[in-house]
């Protein structure tokens, strides 16, 4: 009977290293899903859309967000509000966002996906989700879903 080599679940993905130590720790395994995640973005929306994750999750927000406020977003994203006003500076010269003063208290903005952002976003959207489900292929649909609400759990103890 030949011999089938299984899978260690105590090396490196990519490499073969031993983990042992740190194989039972969160943030290790999140930053090596991180690297495959980033590599899909990039070579799926980031180069050919030329958007940027945080661009891409700053669109999907406010669409979902309608008239929503830089300050309620950059607490949402943990940004500080200078880098999100870099950011939505940014996308309003790209003519994906615009910014536009609240009816009820002239001292605040909202923001408001344009046409062109809207497009842009769902385009991203349906990509991501298309190569997701392949790269996820080897879980089935449950596990998936248990995948995302264990990580959002996770994302939840986020303290303040």
């Amino acid at each position: 009977m030949p011999h089938t080599k299984r899978p260690q679940t105590d090396l490196t993905p990519k490499g073969g290293l031993e983990e042992k130590g740190i194989h039972a720790l969160l943030g290790y395994q999140l930053a090596q899903a991180t690297i495959v995640t980033n590599e899909v973005f990039e070579r799926v929306v980031g180069q050919p859309l030329g958007l940027r994750p945080v661009e891409f999750t700053i669109l999907q927000l406010v669409r979902e967000n309608s008239s929503v406020t830089p300050s309620k977003l950059a607490k949402a994203l943990a940004m500080t509000a200078p880098a999100m006003t870099t950011w939505l500076d940014r996308m309003t010269q790209r003519g994906t966002l615009l910014r536009e003063r609240s009816t009820t208290d002239r001292r605040a903005q909202s923001l408001r996906i344009t046409p062109d952002g809207e497009q842009l976003v769902s385009q991203a959207l349906a990509l991501l989700l298309q190569t997701e489900r392949a790269l996820l292929a080897a879980l089935s649909e449950g596990e998936r879903q248990i995948l995302l609400e264990l990580l959002h759990k996770v994302a939840c103890a986020r303290p303040g």
